[in-house]
């Protein structure tokens, strides 16, 4: 009977018992092949749903990080356009940038809680569903998320006008040049934070406090690679903003809604929930065993 069976409903070689399992970026690598469709599918969504935070970031937010760094957009005049129309037209590329690399690495509060569940579902090579079990980690995390999100505001227009009142202040002065930097790192570790926090957020159920208290451990603890990875997807960020936004802005937001977050958010999901399921998972699961096996010595 198998000759007549439909292709469709036959089984496939399956995976030998003696398959070498794929691990790091190798496992990393496989995963964003084997996914691809699928990972553009939950990066599109990611995308256009997080929009309206993103133009908060552009419109409020970015302007605090210009007067912050003390960017200079003078750009000088052009074939065409007066220096004044220059000014314009750099200080909205200048948003555009450090709105979408906010969105990139703080997130987006409820859409990337679903975007993390559904990237650790593919670490952890899970099955899931990304409209609706997206939905259901969407509905579940919104207070949690939404409120991550109105921290991140804060603390990027707080550090923001803390940095350029430091930066006055350290001229002729090497104690606020020191704090100045601190300052720096401190935002730095904040933006770290946030790679755990999502992944944290759609595992455990768990205070807004202890959320925050665990990612600041995490990011510490992993302090070196962490810092590799985020220059790592930082540099595919320059090279999108370089040669693909500034030639055209409109095929720039179509591939970054697509591909992009392949490129330079998943790999940080990716690190994360392997952190989390080899760090946190694993301690839970030595704790259970050992409390298992203490029971059964007192019962003996």
């Amino acid at each position: 009977m198998g000759i007549f069976t439909p292709s469709y409903l036959k089984e496939g070689p399956g995976v030998s018992k003696d398959a070498k399992k794929k691990r790091g970026v190798f496992l990393l690598i496989d995963i964003m092949f084997r996914k691809f469709f699928k990972l553009m599918q939950a990066n599109f969504l990611h995308f256009v749903i997080s929009l309206p935070y993103v133009a908060i970031l552009f419109m409020f937010v970015s302007p605090f990080v210009i007067n912050g760094l003390e960017l200079n957009l003078d750009v000088g005049a052009a074939a065409g356009f007066d220096a004044e129309t220059m000014k314009g037209v750099a200080e909205v590329f200048a948003r555009s940038v450090i709105a979408i690399g906010l969105f990139n690495y703080l997130g987006s509060g409820p859409a990337s809680a679903a975007y993390a569940y559904i990237c650790r579902c593919y670490t952890r090579g899970e099955h899931t569903w990304i409209l609706s079990d997206g939905k259901d980690i969407f509905k579940a995390n919104f207070f949690q998320a939404m409120g991550l999100v109105v921290l991140d505001i804060l603390v990027i227009c707080l550090v923001m006008n803390a940095v350029k009142f430091y930066g006055a202040l350290s001229v002729g002065s090497g104690v606020f040049t020191a704090v100045r930097y601190a300052t720096f790192f401190l935002l730095m570790l904040y933006i770290t934070m946030h790679y755990y926090i999502y992944q944290i957020m759609v595992t455990y159920k768990c205070s807004f406090i202890d959320l925050m208290k665990y990612s600041i451990i995490i990011s510490l603890a992993k302090l070196p690679l962490t810092v590799i990875l985020t220059v790592i997807t930082g540099g595919i960020y320059y090279l999108f903003m370089t040669f693909i936004a500034t030639a055209n802005p409109f095929i720039f937001a179509i591939l970054y809604g697509i591909i992009g977050l392949t490129l330079m958010r998943f790999p940080l999901e990716f690190f994360a929930a392997r952190v989390i399921d080899k760090n946190i998972n694993a301690e839970q699961k030595r704790t259970k065993r050992e409390q298992e096996q203490l029971n059964g010595s007192d019962e003996q």
